[in-house]
């Protein structure tokens, strides 16, 4: 029977347990897809989202803070059953990946909902009554678990700060391969003084994968004037 020194030297030596409030996650640039950012998109390519008004697009740093929710997405593997003998066995044919479920604080310029209005009219074209080819509409979404640095320090030299953090950054990256919004939830409104709103957004996928974590986000220095 393991012991309690047992589990603090697996802490210790594992960088501590994994939370799940350490997130981050990288969705597609906003861009109008034509004029001045639109030739900034495909001269860099940068994946974007065309057709959401300027004033009130948010950024990929706006869409990571006001992300409140986000899921790590599993995987089934699909078997049919096939007697050998005298025995069934299961045999692999194919896999299944659930939808990914996002939520997002909502602020008082409705960015966030019409960002995802505007990527699911690329899809559905409600108006005209069309419908894109996949390849138009579909983006890479990254989903990261961070870990907390194990070591920090942080020195004021002259008008420079300097900030080290040691064992922070990225320990799991999971990749959305040809993702998308299915699904944009209701908003529901009362008369609740306090209430906050919050958006829920389903995306589903062809398949997902592991990006590979190097050792770059173990050793973070940032210097503020």
């Amino acid at each position: 029977m393991a012991s309690i020194d047992d589990l603090k030297t697996i802490a210790t030596t594992k960088l501590g347990f994994a939370r799940n409030n350490q997130f981050l996650v990288q969705l597609p640039a906003i861009g109008q897809g034509t004029g001045f950012l639109g030739f900034l998109g495909q001269l860099f390519s940068l994946p974007s989202i065309p057709g959401t008004p300027l004033a009130t697009q948010p950024t990929t740093k706006d869409l990571n803070i006001l992300c409140s929710t986000a899921q790590i997405p599993g995987k089934q593997i699909l078997t049919s059953d096939r007697r050998i003998g005298m025995e069934m066995q299961k045999i692999a044919y194919g896999y299944a990946v659930p939808d990914v479920n996002l939520t997002f604080h909502l602020m008082n310029d409705y960015g966030i909902k019409t960002y995802f209005d505007a990527w699911i009219k690329t899809a559905v074209d409600e108006e005209n009554g069309t419908v894109a080819y996949k390849n138009e509409y579909q983006k890479s979404i990254k989903i990261h678990q961070l870990r907390r640095p194990v070591k920090g320090f942080s020195k004021n030299v002259g008008p420079l700060n300097l900030n080290l953090e040691l064992g922070g950054g990225s320990v799991y990256v999971c990749e959305l391969l040809e993702a998308f919004p299915t699904t944009i939830s209701t908003i529901d409104l009362s008369n609740e003084l306090d209430g906050m709103l919050q958006l829920s957004v389903s995306f589903s996928y062809t398949r997902w994968k592991a990006n590979d974590v190097t050792l770059d986000g173990l050793i973070n220095l940032s210097t503020n004037i």
